[in-house]
């Protein structure tokens, strides 16, 4: 057989390289919930070198990494379970350990809203609470968890609205409500989903 024809062979061969698509390219993106974990873990490990073991205590007791999640931004929000996990393990200074999921759990909670609203009416704040859709409890650790107040307000921080919804539910806040765990913060959200105000519980 001759050099040309074995080239021929070659370049005919089964077709099953060059036919039908091509294969699936793997995906080198990181899950968002590994990226707030990480973004959380850097947080969490400045903290650490910044004030040594003690901040472990502040940061964990005090609910320090709950609030600081608050104000990381887009990093935490794409999973403020998993950064305030990473933070947590920053302060704590121990290796990192990636989450195989994402860590925050969203639970609607209809009937606290009601005992909520029934305590905005005996206190002539009803109005405001009227704008209050939905209220879902969110878990970012075992023990830890914020309150969102999802409304009809529309988008924009400084909604004067918003602000004086929050502080209300600061007011009537009174404990646990049946629930296990400790309450942080409280979030209002806007028709949009994106939040308007958020205050210490």
């Amino acid at each position: 057989m001759t050099a040309a024809a074995l080239i021929g062979l070659v370049g005919c061969g089964s077709g099953k390289p060059f036919d039908g698509p091509a294969p699936e390219s793997r995906s080198s993106a990181v899950p968002e919930y590994v990226a707030a974990y990480r973004a959380g873990y850097t947080a969490g490990k400045a903290v650490y070198d910044s004030s040594g073991k003690g901040a472990a205590v502040r940061e964990t007791v005090w609910g320090g990494c709950t609030r600081r999640a608050l104000r990381a931004g887009s990093a935490a929000e794409k999973d403020r379970g998993s950064w305030v996990r990473g933070c947590l393990n920053g302060v704590a200074n121990t290796p990192e350990q990636l989450p195989t999921g994402p860590m925050t759990k969203r639970t609607t909670d209809a009937k606290m809203l009601e005992r909520f609203r029934a305590w905005a009416r005996t206190e002539g704040e009803a109005q405001q609470v009227d704008h209050v859709r939905m209220l879902a409890t969110v878990q970012l650790t075992e023990q830890d968890y914020d309150v969102e107040l999802s409304t009809d307000y529309s988008a924009g921080s400084g909604n004067p609205g918003s602000e004086s919804l929050a502080q209300s539910f600061v007011e009537w806040w009174d404990g646990d409500h049946g629930r296990d765990g400790t309450a942080r913060n409280i979030l209002v959200l806007g028709a949009d989903g994106k939040r308007l105000t958020a205050q210490r519980i």
